[in-house]
């Protein structure tokens, strides 16, 4: 895994554990990506933190699209699968 991605799937397993989801979606307007990344709840956190995540979100952007749709990953599976029982 690349440090790249390595960044990524700490944010992202991060953000998971913070109660937030994240996705992607197609984008077809998207410039360097044909995907957007979507996180839902940083309204639930404190002005602060959201304002710290979503910087570390953009910083991330590619690493985070490019975690996402690699499905092969078993431990985000396991996130994943945890986050629709809730």
């Amino acid at each position: 895994m690349s440090e790249y991605v390595g960044a990524a799937r700490s944010l992202y397993l991060e953000l998971r554990a913070l109660g937030l989801k994240v996705w992607v979606e197609d984008d077809p307007d998207g410039v360097v990506l044909d995907y957007g990344l979507i996180v839902d709840g940083l309204r639930s956190l404190p002005e602060t933190s959201a304002r710290s995540a979503r910087r570390r979100i953009r910083r991330h952007k590619e690493g985070l699209v490019l975690l996402l749709l690699d499905r092969r990953d078993p431990d985000l599976d396991a996130v994943r699968r945890e986050g629709q029982r809730a």
